[in-house]
């Protein structure tokens, strides 16, 4: 573990980010509500750069949401890839995700389909961010081949880059399965209510004490916001129990010292009980979400690791 790392740990845990997620639904919807305030994407200014460094934005709408085109050319390339940012389903994409975004279209040559999915509210829950996202991977098989398509997906997002499958699963398989899934950070929001969600909720506290970031007590307040007052399948609130059948290769990064790593035995186990191939790339010390960061060399390590997967 690098000196750059431990000194960044060590200023989070002192900033207390954790305490942010102790806020009650109300308290953190009101949070992300101005969060997402400050920082809505420019396309003016995202246009401006893209001319600057000499490569193409496209917009349009999904569902009356926003998805953006990163395009080394003005014509599609053969491959892409589905970036879907993280927030624990109720903030919006930052800096790092747009700057990771134009990256990956630099070094893979690939397109960057960005999609700027719904986000859960008071009034609003999970089911459309499935929606939205599955018609989105729709839009892309019928520009691609299935196979020349991965799906990235950091925390929610990861979580929504495995469960857009088990979706298309429980619909009867109506899409191809793309030609790789990373996921990074993965977790779930299980019912913890239930006797047979005891052992991972224990696993998640002993874990608690190595996370920076994230107390999982945010999972009930997520769980709470994510499923609303409307029955949902359980998949879509905790992937680790759907129907994994015919994935692709999929890899999982997790940080060592973050609480969600819990679930990483438990997708080890899903995929396999389909016999899905996988991999789990486990950083050891490391943060929630580590390979988005670049500033630390491990984290810029697991980031071209990455990248490579990508172009590959």
């Amino acid at each position: 573990m690098t000196l750059t790392y431990r000194v960044a740990a060590g200023v989070v845990r002192l900033a207390g980010v954790k305490k942010m997620f102790l806020k009650s639904k109300e308290d953190m919807l009101e949070y992300a509500k101005k969060q997402n305030a400050k920082s809505a994407f420019n396309l003016a200014k995202a246009q401006k750069r893209a001319n600057r460094k000499n490569y193409f934005l496209f917009e349009r709408e999904v569902m009356g949401y926003r998805l953006v085109r990163y395009q080394k050319n003005a014509k599609p390339a053969a491959g892409a890839v589905l970036y879907l940012f993280g927030g624990g389903m109720i903030t919006g994409p930052d800096k790092l995700d747009f700057s990771l975004a134009e990256r990956i279209m630099q070094q893979t040559e690939k397109d960057v389909w960005f999609l700027f999915y719904p986000l859960c509210s008071a009034d609003r829950n999970i089911k459309e961010t499935y929606e939205v996202c599955i018609v989105t991977y729709g839009l892309m098989t019928s520009e691609y081949r299935a196979e020349n398509i991965s799906v990235l997906g950091f925390s929610s997002g990861a979580c929504l880059a495995v469960g857009i499958f088990l979706h298309n699963n429980a619909l009867g398989r109506p899409l191809p399965m793309p030609g790789k899934i990373i996921s990074v950070s993965p977790g779930g929001i299980p019912d913890l209510a239930l006797a047979e969600n005891k052992e991972i909720w224990e696993k998640l506290v002993a874990l608690n004490p190595k996370d920076v970031i994230i107390d999982p007590t945010y999972i009930r307040t997520a769980r709470e916001i994510a499923k609303g007052t409307e029955d949902l399948p359980e998949y879509m609130l905790d992937g680790t129990v759907g129907d994994f059948s015919g994935f692709p290769k999929t890899y999982f990064y997790y940080g060592e010292n973050e609480c969600l790593y819990a679930f990483a035995e438990y997708f080890q186990q899903a995929m396999e009980k389909y016999q899905v191939p996988y991999e789990i790339v486990v950083g050891e010390g490391m943060c929630h979400c580590y390979p988005l960061l670049r500033f630390f060399k491990e984290g810029r390590q697991a980031q071209e690791e990455i990248i490579a997967l990508l172009k590959s």
